[in-house]
Parts: structure tokens; sequence; C-alpha cells
């Protein structure tokens, strides 16, 4: 399989909907950190087969993400479909509006709701990878932790972000773990970044990221559980109050 398809979660049954469900799981992976600008997706075919749908849907779900300017289709030699935009800005006034009407239209329960899910999934998930972890995979949440740091925008390091935790699905050789983590931590960051949480908490992402490494390095699978556990709840708690006060203050 590709580097990405095996982490995206499909429901094969095939219908008006599907080519959609195909276009949205491409964004997902395009937003988390699976497909970067630039990148080359593979031939029709090979990622029909990889997604398990037919080309037909396939070429209806490429031409939904043309029409959004996600990736363009160069014809001739070397010719194929490309990732045009790693996501949409995070930045500017509208789609801060946006993030937040919607923040404030979710329930403190929904976000709560959310939080614990990817609370146990991803830190679920740290306790196998530190059980699991040979070298070569604590230098590869080394280098991802560096292109968190190295980030230039909050797209980047969001995407960094989310590609650092997926990271641990792959290091603890689940593909079903690997999955959920894409899709919950999407979710997650989705809001978190958008409304801003990333710029009051970037210091405290740094440091979880440091302490993670350093737990899973000696495999000590409780801290890594911890570390997870507690970075979550306090990215859903910034939301939580965050909610709450729009919904206080009356704001859309």
């Amino acid at each position: 399989m590709s580097s990405f398809a095996a982490y995206l979660r499909l429901d094969a049954t095939d219908g008006p909907g599907l080519p959609q469900n195909v276009a949205r799981q491409l964004e997902t992976a395009i937003a988390v950190g699976l497909l970067s600008r630039g990148d080359r997706l593979p031939p029709e075919s090979e990622l029909a087969a990889e997604l398990g749908v037919s080309t037909g849907t396939l070429r209806q779900a490429l031409e939904t993400l043309r029409q959004r300017g996600v990736i363009e289709t160069r014809r001739g030699r070397g010719g194929g479909s490309f990732v045009r935009n790693a996501s949409a800005p995070l930045s500017g006034t509208a789609l801060s509006e946006t993030a937040l009407k919607e923040l404030r239209e979710r329930s403190a329960d929904s976000l709560r709701d959310l939080g614990d899910a990817c609370a146990a999934v991803v830190g679920g998930t740290a306790y196998l990878a530190a059980q699991r972890a040979v070298h070569d995979d604590v230098e590869r949440l080394r280098r991802l932790a560096e292109q968190f740091r190295a980030g230039e925008t909050a797209d980047d390091r969001r995407r960094a972000d989310s590609r650092f935790h997926i990271e641990l699905g792959v290091i603890a050789h689940s593909a079903r773990l690997t999955q959920g983590i894409v899709h919950l931590h999407d979710e997650l960051a989705s809001l978190f970044w958008t409304v801003g949480g990333e710029a009051g908490q970037h210091p405290v992402t740094e440091s979880a990221h440091t302490a993670l490494i350093a737990a899973i390095a000696g495999n000590d699978a409780d801290t890594a559980r911890s570390v997870v556990m507690r970075d979550v709840e306090g990215r859903v708690q910034y939301l939580i109050d965050l909610h709450l006060d729009l919904v206080l203050r009356g704001e859309p």
C-alpha cells in the first residue's frame, strides 16, 4: 500500500455518497500531514485498489478535489495528480469567524466526549508504542518533533503535530489504532488550531513532544500514556472554556 491509504477509513458500500466520502478522506490525509504540498498521488488504478473503490468513484472524488483547488492534474510525461494546497489556510477573519461559530454551536459535552475518545485512543496507542519501540522509531519521532518546532505557520505546525501522533500508531504496529488517530486527531486539531489554541499552547505542545519521546525511548508505557492524556485534556479544556465564553457573551 501507499504511505497513507492504509490509514484512511472508508465505508466501502458503493452509493451516491461514496465519491464525497473518498474526497473527504483524501482531504483528511492532507490535513494531518500524510500528504504534503507537491506530493504526487499514486496512479488512479492503484489508488482505487488501495482504497477499495472503483476507478470511476475515485475519479469523481479527484474531480471534487480539483474543483476545490486541493489537487491539480498535470498532463504528459511526469504528469498525474499532485497535492496543490496542504489544507485551507488557517488564518483570515472569515475562517476564524466560521471556526468560532462552529465551536459555539457544539456543546461542552460533545467537546468533552471528543477529548475522552482522543485521549483513550491516542493514549492507549502511546502505551503500546512505548512497549514496542526500537531505536529507529524514536529517531522518527524526534524528526517529526523537529518539524513541528521548525514550522513557519500554524498550518505547518498543525500537520506536523498530527503526523507526530499518527506515528505512534505506526510504532504500535496497529493499522486500526492509526486510523482512529487520523480521524480523531484531525477533528480535535481542526477546532483547536483554527480558533487560535495553538498560539498559547505552542510551548506546551513542544514540552509534550519532548516528554513523550523520552518516555517511549525509555519504554515507559505508563508515562507515555499519561503525557498524551494530559496534553489532550489541556486542549479540550481550552476549547470548552472558549465555548462557554462565547455562549455567555452571546457571540455568533
